[in-house]
């Protein structure tokens, strides 16, 4: 079933165009109203997503700016009370004040407290430790049902050139005959791997997980690959599931029975990936859903990198996966199989000048004549009778003689010097969308799949 680019469109409670673009998040107040933070400003809604009032900017009792990128609001147990984690980057220091060495650079993360939802906040407090540069994924903070705080962030690390000290090529596809970027960090030099930071004290101090950085292994002591921008959920009281980003061909996914403390390691989902991040969530009825960048190994290749954003179901607590809908694709496709874990690129690419150029299969060089857009990192919150999506994206302006139904970008869109127009998909969706329209509901075989085999 799809309906391109958006499966069920006639289903939404709302769809809007809004110019907030990546980093969007969002929590519930106890007065019913929703709190929307989006970098340094914040914004009300009281009917549920469907109208906003306007944004004001975020500055602590100090005069402070609240807020960076990678921002992660959660509720607090006060009335109103709210927390929010962002990424902050550091003045670079040659050494620390007792004498120890730090890196050039750092980021870090840092918590902020609000006790009138969102229109005050305290000075923040130090999530991450001095020295390991810190970064994550906007929309991933967690507070489970004990009352813990649970974020996951990862380490970056690394030279920034390439293999033989090569420069970071550019990757992309010709659409109308003209070379735009698709690119999505296939290049990227840098290492990464998970880490979790969790507060029992309602964000003022931070601990690390017991058991180390989360790092993916394919073989015991010689093949590691990186993961990052992960995103989390309680499955049920106590286990948790993470998802992280990686350049495998999937999402790969990890699991705390200990409420985050302790971690396995990662291993991959069968649900197909390029090196995007994705979401999960769980609803109410106890269901998981999960909101990802769904594409191929040949789509990958093809350079069709994040030109599909699909949403599954899981019924039976992340093993079986279920209702593959698009929430904005220019392909009909709604399930892609996953190829082998390995590590995939784009075959389009091209060197600086001076350098000589690859070889690449012609068999996915090929030119692009259709709408053509990318969508990624979506923000994701659930409600007790919908879901909120946004989804920031860009589309390239030169080519907009196509019709589509999202084509009035003008209402907030920002457009780059290069003319590409970046702009958020918000999106209010009922429950029974992610259910390809049916009522949501139990699936009474997958607790038989799993029994003893009957006479």
């Amino acid at each position: 079933m799809s309906n391109v680019p958006m499966t069920l469109p006639e289903l939404a409670i709302s769809i809007q165009f809004r110019s907030y673009g990546h980093t969007s998040t969002y929590a519930q107040l106890d007065d019913g109203r929703l709190l929307h933070v989006s970098h340094h400003v914040y914004e009300h809604s009281e009917d549920g997503g469907l109208t906003w009032s306007e944004n004001q900017l975020m500055k602590d009792i100090n005069g402070d700016q609240v807020g960076s990128s990678e921002t992660s609001l959660v509720k607090l147990s006060g009335h109103n009370e709210v927390g929010l984690c962002a990424r902050v980057s550091e003045t670079p220091q040659p050494s620390s004040p007792e004498g120890y060495a730090l890196p050039p650079s750092c980021l870090a993360y840092f918590f902020w407290r609000s006790t009138d939802g969102g229109e005050t906040w305290q000075p923040p407090v130090r999530m991450s430790p001095p020295g390991l540069s810190t970064a994550g994924y906007q929309d991933s903070m967690l507070r489970t049902s004990s009352g813990r705080i649970v974020v996951p962030v990862f380490i970056s690390m690394g030279q920034s050139s390439g293999p033989d000290d090569c420069i970071t090529p550019c990757s992309g596809r010709l659409v109308h005959n003209q070379f735009v970027s698709t690119a999505g960090h296939y290049f990227d030099p840098h290492y990464s791997c998970n880490y979790v930071l969790y507060s029992d004290d309602e964000g003022r101090s931070w601990q690390m997980n017991k058991d180390g950085a989360l790092i993916i292994l394919r073989d015991w002591n010689a093949i590691f690959s990186y993961s990052n921008e992960a995103s989390m959920t309680e499955v049920k009281p106590g286990r948790l599931m993470m998802i992280m980003r990686n350049p495998l061909g999937r999402l790969f996914q990890a699991w705390s029975n200990d409420n985050g403390e302790t971690w396995t390691r990662p291993q991959p989902t069968v649900l197909a990936a390029p090196t995007a991040p994705g979401q999960i969530r769980t609803l109410s009825n106890g269901h998981l859903l999960c909101v990802w960048n769904q594409q191929g190994p040949d789509e990958i290749r093809g350079g069709y990198n994040r030109t599909r954003v699909s949403s599954a179901i899981s019924r039976d607590g992340g093993r079986v996966w279920e209702f593959f809908q698009n929430l904005q694709s220019i392909h009909e496709t709604t399930r892609v199989e996953p190829g082998p874990i390995e590590p995939i690129r784009p075959e389009e690419i091209s060197f600086p000048s001076g350098q000589p150029a690859t070889e690449r299969d012609p068999k996915y060089i090929q030119p692009h004549d259709g709408f053509f857009g990318t969508w990624s990192y979506p923000s994701v919150h659930v409600m007790k009778d919908r879901v909120l999506v946004a989804l920031p994206y860009c589309l390239h302006k030169q080519h907009e003689t196509e019709a589509r139904p999202d084509r009035d970008v003008s209402e907030g869109g920002y457009v780059y010097p290069n003319g590409k127009v970046a702009c958020q998909k918000f999106m209010v969706l009922p429950y029974k969308w992610f259910y390809g329209g049916k009522e949501p509901a139990d699936n009474p075989f997958l607790r038989e799949a799993y029994e003893p085999a009957k006479p």
